[in-house]
């Protein structure tokens, strides 16, 4: 019978058998503590886990509390790198998905932590791109606010700096989600719409609790306007007021069937902001139709006016008379103040203070706040839709409903002007205006007797001055030394960006390309032409004329190198003057080409919103005509 060796391998080499069970021991104890820990879900220490938090909020040892402190920190130094706040959310090392996650379960953590990550989540998402894949986390985003909400409103008894940036954080994101929902493309997110709509019916509770504060309780009912029409539900507030409904027309605008219909209104400020974004002169006819539709700003859907004066608002920030055309609007509607649509006058609060503080001229910054001044005002100083003429808003002969409407337009100005004088103090060239509104505010503060309009210059000061977040540096991009946003100075342009895209049609602006500018030839004197006839006539003297001269200025190699030069720059020249002769009949015939077919693609736009205008309305009369 054949013996079979089976050879043994020895991979801990040649060591005893004591020694060779006591290091499997070893291994093994390794292998079951790792185990141990993927189980009980202990991960890498800057992982924001559920667990991570738990510790956080339960460290009461004092070095506990400072090793979870310094752990928190550099998650929060990380999250500021992925959010890409001092570049305005761009660049290689930006991940807003998970930036924006881990900001969120931050702000779950207690006290300065909570705040520094809510104020870094508020600024990121201001300044951030509207993207489609946002669309999950923006749904998780508002489930997370909804719940703090509804769970910690009831039980405060006054309101926390937390609560105010909380608001603001709802706001943005569903304000985020209804845009998403006019462009179309929420309509594969019914679970997230079922979780959401949860919340939303129980969000009507929390009003009492926020009554008192006009700017926040705002931001509730944009929450609460937004979850109704995503998750297509009935009015929750049926018995309010605030939020009764009122009959609105029904001329709409879409151009894409998966896509909303917005307001008339919204549609000519997006057209006006395109116009003023591509250096066009011709808006005027745009702006006087949307004096024609002022009263779009009175209907039920308010969301859309919301984003009409944001939009505006960003016109407003570079041209002069698109501001003019917001006052006025402004003026209407103080003229017409209506139950229905006060968190528009919280909203157009807000765009005016932005756009005195962001403007992109001092004339822009100056007319937000004292107006234009008329023949009809010109005793008055002010106009009515400015921040100053706002704040001496006070309409006589009123009743208990409107005194309340003109409580919360007080509220909301002092509120904004305050925020603005304390952004103007890093600002030493605008200490004159900072000086004015100063002086206007302790003047009202004499005369107020409304304890709810001095508690809004309180909440503003305590918003503003609270602890300064060390993980952001704003210097560079806005005065405010606090690291907080104290007005939504990116939303604007951010929400025209992805409307336009949907609702109008994409404007290639004309770039010339680079070329060598054409020089005038400046004409001869007549000495100077007899002169260069007796240099052409001498250059044609032949090499031995050249030397019979007695006197020759040059010597001959010299003269004979310089004669030719001569002549080939004269080529030069001529063959330059030709071919620039061609490029700019060529270039003059392209831009015609390139007018005729913009005008044409404009009309084919026009007309395809006037059939469907036609279709929906069954008119065939032109209701108005914009020149492109």
């Amino acid at each position: 019978m054949p013996i079979v060796k089976v050879p043994v391998i020895q991979k801990f080499g040649i060591i005893s058998t004591k020694h060779h069970r006591e290091l499997q021991q070893k291994l093994l104890e390794k292998t079951k503590e790792t185990l141990e820990e993927k189980s009980t879900g202990h991960r890498r220490p800057l992982e924001v886990t559920e667990e991570f938090i738990k510790q956080f909020n339960d460290a009461e040892v004092l070095e506990d509390q400072e090793r979870m402190l310094d752990a928190a920190r550099k998650i929060l130094l990380r999250c500021k790198r992925r959010s890409g706040i001092e570049t305005k959310g761009s660049g290689n090392h930006v991940n807003l998905h998970l930036a924006w996650t881990e900001l969120i379960l931050m702000a779950q953590c207690k006290g300065k932590v909570q705040e520094d990550a809510l104020d870094m989540l508020l600024i990121s998402m201001d300044q951030a791109e509207f993207q489609q894949d946002h669309i999950p986390l923006l749904f998780y985003i508002a489930e997370s606010v909804l719940y703090r909400i509804c769970c910690d409103a009831p039980q405060k008894l006054y309101l926390l700096s937390c609560e105010v940036k909380l608001s603001k954080l709802g706001f943005l994101a569903f304000l985020r989600l209804y845009t998403f929902h006019l462009i179309g493309q929420l309509q594969h997110f019914e679970e997230q719409k079922k979780r959401l709509s949860t919340y939303i019916k129980a969000l009507p509770e929390c009003e009492a609790t926020y009554k008192p504060f006009p700017t926040v309780l705002s931001s509730v009912h944009v929450m609460l306007k937004v979850g109704e029409i995503i998750c297509d539900l009935e009015y929750c507030m049926e018995t309010k007021t605030i939020l009764q409904k009122q009959p609105v027309s029904t001329d709409k605008l879409s151009l894409n069937s998966g896509a909303a219909e917005i307001d008339p209104f919204l549609w000519h400020c997006l057209l006006l902001w395109q116009h003023i974004q591509n250096n066009s002169t011709n808006y005027h006819d745009i702006i006087k139709h949307l004096l024609l539709l002022k009263e779009h700003l009175h209907q039920e859907n308010w969301l859309d006016s919301l984003l009409a004066l944001f939009i505006l608002g960003e016109a407003a920030k570079i041209e002069i008379s698109c501001l003019r055309i917001l006052l006025e609007l402004g003026c209407n509607l103080m003229s017409n103040l209506q139950e229905q649509a006060w968190q528009v006058i919280s909203v157009y609060t807000s765009v005016l203070a932005d756009i005195c503080m962001h403007g992109t001229t001092s004339d822009i910054k100056k007319h937000a706040y004292i107006g234009f001044q008329s023949e009809s005002t010109l005793n008055d100083g002010s106009n009515k839709g400015s921040l100053n003429g706002l704040l001496h808003f006070n309409p006589p002969n009123t009743s208990e409903s409107k005194d309340q409407l003109n409580r919360i337009v007080s509220y909301c100005t002092v509120y904004n002007l305050v925020k603005l004088c304390y952004e103007l103090q890093w600002d030493l060239s605008r200490d004159g205006l900072r000086n004015a509104i100063w002086k206007a505010l302790d003047q009202r503060k004499i005369v107020e007797r409304d304890s709810q309009v001095i508690d809004a210059m309180k909440i503003a000061e305590a918003e503003l001055n609270g602890p300064s977040n060390p993980f952001i540096s704003l210097r560079a991009m806005s005065p405010s030394a606090s690291g907080n946003l104290a007005f939504f100075q990116h939303v604007g342009c951010r929400l025209a960006n992805a409307l336009a895209q949907q609702f109008l049609p994409p404007v290639v602006p004309y770039i010339p390309t680079t070329r060598k500018p054409f020089q005038r030839q400046i004409p001869r004197k007549p000495a100077d032409v007899i002169e260069h006839s007796m240099e052409k006539k001498a250059a044609h003297l032949s090499l031995r004329k050249e030397q019979l001269c007695e006197e020759p200025s040059l010597p001959l190699p010299v003269h004979f190198i310089t004669r030719t030069n001569m002549a080939l720059e004269k080529v030069i020249e001529d063959q330059w003057a030709k071919e620039m002769t061609i490029r700019m009949k060529e270039a003059k015939e392209e831009m015609v080409t390139e007018q005729q077919e913009k005008q044409k693609k404009e009309e084919e736009h026009f007309t395809e919103i006037m059939k469907k205008r036609q279709q929906k309305l069954k008119k065939t009369s032109k209701p108005y005509e914009l020149l492109t």
